[in-house]
């Protein structure tokens, strides 16, 4: 298995099971328009004679000039022209907002992680000081461990070559956490080098700690590229040094994932957002509690609760809005599930996303709803349709809400699995997928085989539906 392969098998798997973790380093930042080290400290290097492009120890340079100026004032205000002005934020830190990771790490000064969770109204608490840490978590909050400050506090950022001799002194409550971290999840790394001396340390602690066995992580890396270089000569040398420090870095428990190009990783972190959410299911749909034939609610609440609980008793996680019937049924079989499991992970297996009900004569928060389907078709790798019918006029008719959430599901990409025989819309969308050309089914397509779509079709025991739905959900690719 190659890297690449065993980090989309894995590492989807330890952000599901709450125990994965990203470091964040200055290529990100880099990508997004930021100046590198380099770039940051060349009009500093210009002011004391030197060229930054050629001084190695680039905390060193920021050192000479906080003596020369006799304090960080001119450091600081460079920090503040370059690093304060908000840059587009990356695609790959929409995506890890997105994701279900509790505890971020960076050695970035600015603020693209905490913009790209407040895009979405995700709250991330940024711990920048050591004293931070000593803070009670909001809750749901993620963390976000700057290590070396930011520049919303320029006074305690790490640049100089101070500020790393006396790092253990003034921040060193962040190494024994950060090797916590690296001990008890798998860390992905993106955008870093390795040659920052703080996340060595820890790196060379967890070598001691793990001689034979260390936990494994993994690191999105792009090996030098030929034309990255003047001669062929010098692309070979620094190639050699690459595959040389990419094995070496495997003594840590560190997989190197290599890209050619850096958009890459915009598509392996989507790849890794579509796996996590592969398990996830919605359950989408409705029936009226009054009105109609009884026994067509019967059925639909009975096809919803069976469907509920055979996905608490597998590894699937349930997306619900928490509505009357359908809603309601999928839920209470699923924690009953649950329950005779003994498995009341609700943290990671229940997402629920009420949707809040107009008082008499009020008109409904459409533009909510539509924000709360969107982003529930988001997170879902399939969504299962039971129904979709409302009592209208004296008659039942498709419930336009469900048909909402399918055209969110289609917007989203997620796998339609329609059990017409409960009617409505599913029983609608059944007919449409069996319409379409193509027999369909298998590979990486959104919806089931027309034998399967036209099995449920047929009206049955709503237990021997829930376990045809599981089966058809458990043989996706």
């Amino acid at each position: 298995m190659t890297a690449r392969s065993r980090f989309l098998a894995e590492f989807p798997k330890a952000i599901a099971d709450d125990a994965a973790a990203v470091f964040i380093g200055a290529g990100v930042s880099a990508g997004a328009g930021y100046p590198s080290w380099k770039e940051l400290l060349r009009e500093i290097g210009h002011e004391l004679g030197v060229d930054s492009g050629d001084v190695h120890d680039l905390a060193a340079l920021a050192q000479w000039s906080v003596r020369k100026s006799a304090g960080r004032t001119r450091v600081n205000n460079v920090i503040r022209a370059e690093i304060a002005q908000e840059k587009p934020i990356p695609s790959v830190l929409k995506t890890i907002a997105r994701l279900p990771i509790r505890n971020l790490w960076t050695t970035n000064y600015d603020r693209l992680i905490e913009r790209s969770f407040s895009e979405i109204a995700r709250p991330i608490d940024p711990i920048s000081a050591a004293a931070d840490l000593a803070l009670r978590p909001r809750p749901g909050a993620a963390r976000l461990f700057k290590m070396h400050g930011c520049v919303n506090n320029l006074d305690n950022i790490v640049i100089a070559t101070d500020d790393y001799e006396l790092y253990r002194l003034k921040r060193g409550a962040f190494l024994p956490l950060l090797q916590s971290h690296m001990t008890s999840f798998s860390m992905l790394f993106v955008g870093l080098s390795f040659t920052d001396p703080n996340v060595r340390h820890v790196l060379s602690l967890i070598r001691e700690s793990f001689t034979a066995s260390p936990p494994e992580h993994f690191a999105i890396v792009r090996p030098p590229q030929r034309t990255d270089y003047k001669t062929s000569k010098e692309y070979k040398a620094r190639l050699t040094q690459h595959k040389l420090w990419a094995d070496d870095l495997q003594r840590y428990g560190l997989q190197v994932v290599e890209i050619e190009r850096y958009q890459e990783v915009d598509d392996l972190m989507s790849d890794v957002e579509r796996r996590v959410a592969r398990n996830r299911v919605w359950i989408s749909g409705s029936w009226p509690i009054t009105g109609g034939d009884p026994a067509d609610l019967s059925y639909v609440y009975e096809v919803a609760s069976a469907v509920g609980q055979r996905l608490g008793e597998g590894d699937f996680s349930l997306v619900t809005g928490s509505g009357l019937a359908v809603s309601s049924a999928a839920l209470t079989g699923f924690l009953s599930a649950l329950q005779r499991g003994g498995n009341w992970d609700l943290n990671r297996r229940l997402i629920a996303r009420p949707f809040p009900q107009p008082l008499d004569g009020k008109p409904p928060e459409t533009a909510q709803w539509a924000e709360l389907r969107a982003e529930m078709a988001r997170v879902s790798g399939a969504i299962v349709f039971i129904g979709g019918a409302k009592w209208e006029q004296g008659q039942l008719v498709d419930a336009d809400g469900v048909t909402a959430e399918l055209e969110a599901a289609r917007n989203s990409g997620a796998y339609l699995l329609p059990i017409g025989s409960t009617g409505g819309v599913a029983k609608a969308i059944a007919e449409q997928l069996i319409a379409l050309p193509g027999s369909s089914g298998g590979g990486k397509s959104q919806r089931p085989s027309k034998s399967d779509l036209r099995a449920l079709l047929r009206p049955a025991d709503p237990q021997e539906v829930a376990k045809k739905v599981i089966s058809i959900l458990s043989k996706r690719s």
